[in-house]
C-alpha cells in the first residue's frame, strides 16, 4: 500500500475516534452540561389561566357589577435592536417613536415616560411599560404592533378590577374585592375574594376556577404548538342577579340623600320589599358623609339598613293591637281611658303619658294617634308571655335569615330578664332594638295576610352561557294571627294615614297603611335616655288591598330644633315621596288597577222611542246620567249612545238624541279606529282607549299580548275590547 494512503487511512481512523469520542462525552457524559438545557426545552412550562369573576345584575338585568383584566406591558429592546441591524434603513430610535405613539394613544401612559423609559441605558435589555393595561386597551395595541410589524411587545397578567357603571348605587350591600397571589410549584396563582357584601356571601360562586396549559418556546422565545402539551381551561365565575330594583334604588337612595341635608339627620336608611314574596326591591343605608367618600369606601363597610339597631317606638303598637284583635279583648270602637297612666312596681313609680293628651279613645284612634297610655292598658289584659311568644314568631331577637353581610340580630331580652313595667315598654317599642330589615318584614306580615316569609337579596344564579344555576324562592317560615283579625288591623294602619299621625303620606287614589315611631336614643352603656336625640321611622305598605310594596324609612338623629325628629315631619315626606315615584314608574299599574276595579260597569237601558220626560226618569231611577242633543224637548228619543244593552262605566253620561238631522252627524263623530294596544302597559292601554272611546275588560297584569277587536277596525262609543295582560 503507497505510504501516502496508508497515512490518510491512518488520519481518518483518528479523526473517526476523536469525533466518537467527542459524542460520547456529550451525549453520554454530558461534558458540556447540555443535558439540562435540553429538558428545559422539552418539558413544557405552565400559565395559569385566570378565570374572569362573574357579574352582578338587578332584577330586570341591569348590570351592576362587572370585572375588568388589566395587564401588564414590557419591551424587549433586544429584539428591536436585532432587528434594526438586520434593515439597515430603521433605527431603534424611530421604532420606539412609534411604540411611544401606540401605547400613549391607547392608554393613560404618557408619552415622555414612555420615552424615557425606553431609551434607558443599557438599551440591548427589556424594559418595564405600565401594568394598567385594560383588556381592550391590550387588544388595539396588539393590533397596531401587528400592523405595524413590530416586535419586542412581552405581555403578562397583571389583575382583575371591578367595574360599577352606577357608581355609588347600592354600594354599601355590594361590598369589594381583595386579591391575592400565592406561590404554587413555581407559577404564581391571582385570586380574587370578596371582603364583604354580596361579593363576600357569593364569593365562591362569583370567583370561578383557575386553569392553566403546558407550554414549549424555542431559542427565539416564541411558543411551539405541540398537540401532546394539555390544557384545562378557566372557569369563568357565575353571575348573580339579585332581588333588587336599580330604578327603585335610586329612587330611595336619591330621596334619603335629600331628606339627609333637608333635616339634618345623622343616617338615613330605606327598604323597600315585596310583601308576598320577601324580595328585597332596595336596600339603602346612607351617612352624612355619603357625598364625601368614596365608592370604593363605601363598599367596605357594613350596609346600616340590616346592621344599624334601634328601638322601633311606636311601629310596634300594631303588634299589640292584633293580639288584642285576636284575643278579642276589644272591638275597633271599643273606649279606652286615655289619661296619664300612673303604675307602681316593688316601691317603683312610673307615669306613661302621651304627647298630647287624650280622655279616652277608641281602640282604632289609640293605633291611628299613637297612644302609649292606650296601647299599655291594652297589653296588660295581653300578658307578658303572648306577647313575648308573638315579637320571636315575628322574628325579632334573631336574624332574618336573610344571608346579606353583616346582618345584625337586634337586642331582645329573654321572658326571664323582663322588669316590672318592660310589658308596657315593649308595647310602645322600648326595651327593644330592633333593624330596618326586621322591622320590614314584620310589616310584610302585616300586608300578606300573616306570613312570616325569609328576606333574601338574590333572585337567581347563571352561568356564563345563562344557564340557570340556583333559583332563590319564596320561603315561608312560619304563619302569625288569621284573616279577619288581620283585615282589621289594615283598617286601623290607614287610619293612621287617613286622619292620624301619618296624613302626610296621603296620595290620591291610592290606600296607604303605616305607622309612625318616634323613639328616644338609649345612652349607650348605660340606663336612660339621650337628650335631644331621637329615630324617626314610618313603616308602611301599598295599595292595601292588594300590597304589592312594604316601606320602612328611617332617620337617626333628626333636627331637634325644627322637630323633624318627629316622624309625621321626616320619614312620613320621605315615605310618600319614593311612594309617588314608584308608582309613576312606566311598567307601574297600580294606580291603574285600582282605578279598574273601583270602575262599575251597567248596562245601558233601551229609552229609544221613548218620550224624553219618560227616558229621563227611567234613568233617574237607576242614577244613570245623561245628556241631551236637540232641541226638540217633547219630542222622542231617537237614538241613544251607548246603544240598548252595551256596557258602560257607571260614572259616564249617556246621549239622548232628539233631532234626526242629527243622528248622521252623531254616527260620524262617534266612529272611531280600533287602536293597537299590543306591546303597551295597561296604563298607557287605557289612557289610548279612553281617546277612542272603547271601553276595555282587563285580563291579568303586565304588558298587552291580545286584544278581542283587531287594530285599525272601525268602532262606536261605548264599544267593548277584552285585552289579555301577562
Amino acid at each position: 500500500m503507497n505510504s501516502r494512503i496508508k497515512l490518510l487511512v491512518i488520519f481518518n481512523i483518528i479523526i473517526i475516534i476523536i469525533w466518537i469520542s467527542y459524542l460520547f462525552s456529550i451525549q453520554i457524559l454530558d461534558a458540556h452540561h447540555l443535558k439540562s438545557a435540553v429538558q428545559i426545552r422539552q418539558n413544557p412550562s405552565k400559565e395559569i389561566l385566570i378565570p374572569n369573576r362573574g357579574n352582578i345584575y338587578d332584577r330586570n338585568n341591569s348590570l351592576l357589577v362587572s370585572s375588568i383584566k388589566y395587564y401588564q406591558l414590557d419591551i424587549d429592546r433586544r429584539v428591536i435592536v436585532k432587528n434594526c441591524k438586520k434593515k439597515t434603513d430603521v433605527n431603534p430610535a424611530d421604532i420606539f417613536a412609534k411604540i411611544t405613539q401606540i401605547i400613549s394613544e391607547n392608554s393613560d401612559v404618557k408619552k415622555k415616560v414612555l420615552l424615557k423609559r425606553l431609551n434607558k441605558n443599557p438599551i440591548n435589555s427589556s424594559v418595564y411599560i405600565a401594568t394598567d393595561i385594560s383588556e381592550n386597551q391590550l387588544h388595539i395595541i396588539k393590533q397596531e404592533f401587528a400592523k405595524e410589524n413590530i416586535k419586542g411587545l412581552v405581555t403578562s397578567f397583571s389583575k382583575i378590577k371591578r367595574s360599577y357603571p352606577h357608581d355609588k348605587l347600592g354600594a354599601n350591600f355590594m361590598g369589594i374585592i381583595d386579591d391575592k397571589c400565592k406561590n404554587n410549584s413555581g407559577n404564581v396563582i391571582y385570586t380574587t375574594h370578596g371582603k364583604n357584601g354580596i361579593e363576600a356571601t357569593y364569593n365562591s360562586q362569583l370567583s370561578g376556577e383557575v386553569g392553566w396549559r403546558e407550554m414549549i418556546y424555542d431559542a427565539n422565545n416564541q411558543i411551539i404548538p405541540l398537540l401532546f402539551l394539555k390544557e384545562k381551561s378557566a372557569q369563568p365565575g357565575q353571575s348573580i342577579y339579585l332581588t333588587i330594583d336599580k330604578r327603585i334604588q335610586e329612587i330611595v337612595e336619591e330621596n334619603l340623600l335629600i331628606g339627609l341635608k333637608e333635616y339634618k339627620a345623622k343616617n338615613a336608611i330605606g327598604i323597600v320589599m315585596d310583601p308576598n314574596t320577601a324580595e328585597i326591591l332596595a336596600l339603602a343605608g346612607i351617612t352624612k358623609d355619603h357625598e364625601k367618600k368614596s365608592a370604593k369606601e363605601l363598599r367596605s363597610v357594613t350596609d346600616i339598613a340590616v346592621s344599624f339597631m334601634f328601638e322601633p317606638g311606636s311601629t310596634l303598637k300594631p303588634i299589640t293591637a292584633l293580639l288584642a284583635l285576636e284575643k278579642g279583648i276589644y272591638n275597633p270602637t271599643d273606649k279606652i281611658d286615655c289619661k296619664n297612666y300612673h303604675l307602681e312596681y316593688e316601691s317603683e313609680e312610673r307615669i306613661i303619658k302621651d304627647d298630647h293628651k287624650f280622655k279616652t279613645l277608641s281602640f282604632k284612634d289609640i293605633i291611628a294617634y299613637s297612644s302609649n297610655v292606650g296601647i299599655s292598658k291594652i297589653v296588660e289584659k295581653i300578658g307578658s308571655k303572648l306577647l313575648y311568644e308573638r315579637m320571636i314568631a315575628m322574628g325579632f331577637g334573631h336574624k332574618t335569615s336573610s344571608n346579606i353581610s353583616g346582618e345584625a340580630s337586634g337586642i331582645f331580652r329573654k321572658l326571664k330578664d323582663w322588669q316590672g313595667f318592660s310589658l308596657h315598654s315593649i308595647s310602645f317599642g322600648q326595651e327593644i332594638s330592633v333593624t330596618a330589615l326586621q322591622l320590614a318584614n314584620a310589616y310584610c306580615a302585616f300586608a300578606n295576610g300573616g306570613n312570616i316569609m325569609q328576606p333574601h337579596l338574590i333572585k337567581e344564579i347563571k352561568d356564563t352561557k345563562g344557564k340557570k344555576v340556583t333559583s332563590f324562592k319564596p320561603r315561608k317560615l312560619r304563619s302569625i294571627s288569621d284573616k279577619k283579625s288581620l283585615d282589621t288591623l289594615k283598617e286601623f294602619l290607614m287610619g293612621v294615614v287617613d286622619y292620624g299621625t301619618a296624613t302626610g303620606t296621603k296620595i290620591e287614589n291610592l290606600a296607604i297603611a303605616g305607622k309612625t315611631g318616634t323613639s328616644e336614643k338609649a345612652i349607650s352603656g348605660k340606663i336612660g335616655y339621650e337628650e335631644e336625640k331621637y329615630t324617626s321611622i314610618f313603616a308602611g305598605f301599598f295599595p292595601v288591598k292588594k300590597p304589592e310594596y312594604v316601606m320602612v324609612i328611617v332617620y337617626d338623629e333628626a333636627d331637634y330644633k325644627s322637630y323633624a325628629y318627629y316622624a309625621s315631619l321626616s320619614s312620613v315626606p320621605t315615605f310618600k315621596n319614593i311612594t309617588k315615584k314608584i308608582i309613576d314608574l312606566p311598567d307601574s299599574d297600580i294606580i291603574v288597577n285600582i282605578k279598574e276595579d273601583n270602575c262599575n260597569f251597567i248596562f245601558a237601558p233601551d229609552v229609544t222611542n221613548m218620550q224624553l220626560v219618560k227616558a229621563i226618569d227611567v234613568l233617574q231611577k237607576k242614577n244613570i246620567k245623561y245628556v241631551i242633543i236637540g232641541e226638540n224637548q217633547e219630542g222622542k228619543i231617537v237614538d241613544q249612545y251607548p246603544k240598548p244593552n252595551t256596557s258602560f262605566n257607571e260614572n259616564e253620561k249617556i246621549i239622548l238624541n232628539l233631532d234626526i238631522k242629527q243622528e248622521s252627524e252623531l254616527l260620524s263623530v262617534n266612529n272611531y279606529i280600533m287602536p293597537d294596544l299590543i306591546g303597551l302597559t295597561l296604563r298607557k292601554a287605557i289612557a289610548k282607549s279612553n281617546r277612542s272611546n272603547v271601553k276595555l275588560v282587563i285580563k291579568g297584569n303586565g304588558i298587552i299580548s291580545s286584544q278581542s277587536i283587531k287594530p285599525g277596525s272601525k268602532i262606536k262609543f261605548g264599544d267593548i275590547c277584552v285585552i289579555t295582560a301577562k
